[in-house]
């Protein structure tokens, strides 16, 4: 399941005002609608920034036919309500589109890919609004005046034009730029055939003025208007509208809101992958949050209420292109892993300092070592026979110069997690290292630690004494295979071993054994899934018990063929598809391919024995507790974590 969450503003609705004199009624209606071969009214594309605008010469004044306004702040529901309902009376009379092609009440527009671009591409032709000059909305000049903010220089609209004024359109600038860009995104991430939900929050702030109406400024009509939009623009995207009434400006009442009412929507999706999926829904749940225009109290509510997705994002940093340049370009949003928005990007170890350079590197040793010896000892059927999941751990200690004319010394201590009986706990791979590096050097201090990484692998299944060990969904090359292994920097990894210091000593001295690895594969298993008739749902969030909030998730699935063996049932949100995604370009987020979870895929996930890749794997509580400990006293403490299991790119995140 996909979802898009977007809060509705003000910014969402522009609307086209055009004078309707008897002289130019016919210029605006040709250059607004065009007859095609079945006598259906379709819209032209909007000219671009570039074009004249139709006008009309006046006293040697040109007067513009069409502007741009917005409602008032006060009469915004009464003017997106007389919207709404022209609206539906045109779709009744609009004949029924073709689930192929949009709908002709639809107002498309040369969407540009590049801001700096003078011309428009028209293959990039999207919808962006409703076309309403077939039965404009009729306006007084007054209405004009004192209900709208006009984008126009100059008083020649109030010396010119006279009562015969309309609403011929109605354009939705932040919307159409984030359909288009979540569908690209899902087409990126191969999600384009999983259930696609959209999620329109609206609201209302207290008056400025106690005369003006309590919900003048509601954008709930405004969310009805969107929904209509959304459904008109891809007819397989299931709306879901969330109304939160009054005091969308505080931040309480946002907060409440959001755990009252939004959250339990979405928590009812998730329960329903849970039902399917078990362990694995993770990986067919991806949230995205709009950060566009809103209150700051509104967009922090919903970004903490729902930060326990791990949500992506599409920010729209240029609110006002089409408001100033009757221009839509996708330039004007961005996508952003929620990694990326948590100061924590995934980088590649030669773009780091030299410290985590050394790190990486004698994690990779310690790595191809354990591939090495994991058959030769008792780590499947004793030291790790519980969960069988090995976790590595590396210490990097720098030691203060006894004399000022010496350098640190670097000291760099291993450890890993041992299970030998539940019942009194395990030992994790940090604090053994920790308490490892305590013994060795009872002198130690928490400012000489500097950095701990952790890698999860995986033991192989099957008999107890195997020897296999699988890191993820293809193997790690062996280090035999591998001693003139190159970094990115164009240095060896014994290069960098000498990076920091000259004066390095290892507890455990890495002698080089020639190892094996090899990962255990599922026979690809096709599972075909009928995709149900898409059902169109608009709820708001007052509900009987018989339409909860799961009567909202259980009517649609969309389905497609997998394979089980690339993924299906993985609970982790780093799958290796993506992992080598990311190893060629650094700027596609991470994140796994999704897949709309039935009955027959569960089935294949329960029968599949492809283990995931863990990384990046995060400290437990207790190792949390001992890191806290270390940061307060050295609040440069960082932990280093993996995409996966080759240590090809890093994520550096400190403690406090």
């Amino acid at each position: 399941m996909e979802f898009l969450v977007h809060n509705i503003s003000h910014s969402d609705l522009v609307v086209e005002l055009s004078w309707l004199h008897s002289d130019t009624k016919d210029l605006i209606s040709s250059t607004s609608t065009s007859a095609n071969s079945n006598n259906h009214t379709t819209t032209d594309p909007l000219p671009s920034t570039h074009e004249a605008r139709p006008s009309i010469e006046i006293d040697g004044i040109s007067v513009p036919l069409s502007i741009l306004a917005r409602p008032k702040y006060s009469l915004f529901q009464q003017t997106s309500r007389r919207i709404l309902d022209r609206v539906q009376q045109l779709q009744l009379e609009q004949p029924q589109a073709s689930p192929s092609s949009w709908s002709s009440l639809l107002h498309t527009c040369n969407v540009t890919s590049d801001k700096r671009s003078t011309t428009c591409n028209t293959d990039t032709q999207l919808p962006i609004g409703f076309n309403l000059a077939a039965a404009p909305i009729d306006l007084s000049k007054s209405e004009l005046l004192s209900d709208f903010q006009l984008r126009t220089e100059g008083d020649c609209i109030e010396r010119y034009w006279d009562d015969r004024v309309g609403i011929t359109a109605v354009y939705f600038p932040l919307v159409a730029l984030l359909l288009p860009k979540w569908l690209q995104v899902l087409t990126e991430f191969q999600s384009e055939t999983s259930r696609r939900l959209v999620y329109l929050i609206s609201g209302a702030g207290i008056p400025r003025h106690v005369e003006h109406v309590g919900s003048g400024n509601s954008t709930e009509v405004t969310a009805q208007l969107l929904a209509l939009f959304v459904h008109e623009y891809d007819r397989q995207v299931t709306v879901i509208q969330v109304h939160s009434g009054s005091n969308i400006f505080r931040f309480d009442d946002n907060v409440q809101f959001m755990t009252r009412e939004l959250r339990p929507l979405l928590e009812a999706h998730r329960e329903t992958l849970v039902d399917r999926c078990g362990e694995a829904w993770k990986a067919h749940f991806h949230v995205t949050i709009a950060y566009a225009d809103g209150p700051p109290a509104r967009l922090s509510a919903l970004n903490a209420s729902l930060r326990i997705y791990r949500p992506s994002y599409l920010h729209v940093w240029q609110l006002k292109t089409f408001w100033h340049e009757w221009k839509v370009s996708l330039m004007d949003v961005d996508f952003h892993s929620f990694e990326n928005i948590e100061a924590s990007p995934l980088i590649a170890p030669s773009k780091a300092d030299a410290m985590t350079q050394r790190i990486v590197v004698e994690m990779k040793t310690f790595r191809d070592q354990f591939l090495a010896a994991e058959g030769q000892g008792e780590l499947a059927s004793f030291w790790l026979r519980k969960s069988r999941k090995p976790v590595l751990a590396v210490l990097l200690i720098e030691k203060a110069a006894s004399r000022s004319n010496e350098s640190p010394t670097v000291v760099v201590q291993r450890g890993m997690n041992c299970e030998v009986s539940m019942p009194t706990g395990s030992l994790c791979a940090e604090r053994n290292a920790i308490g490892s590096a305590l013994a060795s050097d009872p002198t130690l201090t928490r400012r000489a630690l500097k950095m701990i990484a952790v890698l999860g692998l995986n033991l192989a299944g099957g008999d107890i004494g195997s020897s296999d060990l699988v890191t993820g969904s293809t193997p790690l090359i062996s280090t035999d295979q591998s001693e003139e292994r190159v970094q990115e920097d164009g240095k060896t990894e014994e290069e960098l071993l000498q990076v920091h210091t000259s004066a390095v000593t290892t507890f455990v001295e890495p002698t080089l054994v020639s190892g094996k690895s090899g990962s255990k594969t599922t026979a690809d298993v096709e599972v075909a899934v009928e995709p149900d008739r898409i059902q169109w749902t608009v709820s708001g969030p007052r509900l009987s018990e018989d339409e909860g909030a799961k009567g909202l998730i259980l009517n649609d699935e969309c389905g497609q063929h997998c394979r089980a063996s690339e993924g299906c049932g993985h609970g982790k949100r780093s799958r290796e598809h993506v992992n080598e995604v990311t190893s060629r370009s650094l700027t596609k987020p991470k994140r796994p391919r999704t897949f709309s979870c039935d009955e027959l895929i569960s089935d294949s996930m329960r029968e599949s024995r492809t283990l995931p890749d863990r990384n990046p794997l995060a400290p437990c509580g207790a190792c949390k507790e001992w890191l806290v400990k270390i940061a307060e006293a050295n609040p440069s403490f960082r932990v280093i974590t993996f995409d996966n299991a080759h240590c090809r790119h890093v994520y550096i995140n400190q403690i406090i």
